[in-house]
């Protein structure tokens, strides 16, 4: 019998180290993925913060909502510090010759970039969409009990202020428009002359983001 071939790897080194190589430069892939979804719910942050109301000084709804704004800095530190990991993982994969693992890093880095760019566009993972569907019926009976005397159905269904902590980003309200006309969806100056009449703090509303329907989202900055 030959004794080579009852050789473990535990008594052939050279069996040993071809086992840790291949070992070694295997795909990573559950680092794309927890790299994907950690940056996904860090993308879904500023959403929430978009929809959920201040609420009344010194409630429980804004104690939660500060402590979340804390919280949506701290994990964009740990973000941070994924990211390095990442690049210094594929550097120390590259100098052994393990490629797929240097590959898995970058592709977790690219992973990183996809999904925040996805949740910020994609209108699904948009609180505000999901709510102007579920009570998109609701809305449209309140536009409709109090019509305007003349022209499309319209009626401001609430004005939710989502100003956050820092200084440097002003007060932000959000009002819920039902506009049968969809003319809140058109720049101020391309509106019919009735619009002229409709303002918010005074100045007319902005171009509003359709939600569902006839529902829009108005962003004011002041």
């Amino acid at each position: 019998m030959n004794e080579a071939a009852d050789q473990s790897p535990e008594t052939n080194p050279s069996a040993d180290s071809i086992s840790r190589y291949q070992a070694g430069g295997g795909w990573g892939t559950r680092r794309i993925w927890i790299a994907g979804t950690f940056a996904a719910m860090l993308a879904e942050c500023p959403r929430i913060l978009d929809f959920w109301s201040l609420g009344a000084a010194g409630s429980l709804s804004l104690a939660l909502r500060g402590l979340f704004e804390l919280l949506q800095l701290f994990f964009l530190l740990l973000l941070a510090g994924l990211v390095v990991g990442l690049l210094m993982a594929a550097g120390i994969a590259l100098w052994y010759l393990h490629f797929r693992r240097a590959a898995s890093s970058i592709f977790a880095i690219a992973a990183i970039t996809g999904c925040i760019l996805a949740v910020r566009k994609v209108p699904l993972f948009d609180p505000w969409v999901w709510y102007a569907i579920v009570n998109s019926s609701r809305f449209e009976a309140l536009a409709a009990s109090d019509p305007p005397p003349d022209g499309p159905k319209y009626t401001e269904i609430e004005v939710r202020d989502v100003s956050t902590g820092l200084v440097i980003n002003g007060n932000h309200f959000i009002p819920l428009v039902y506009d049968e006309s969809d003319a809140v969806g058109l720049e101020p100056s391309e509106r019919p002359s009735f619009w002229r009449t409709r303002t918010e703090f005074g100045l007319p509303l902005p171009r509003g983001s359709r939600l569902y329907g006839h529902l829009f989202r108005v962003d004011i900055f002041v």
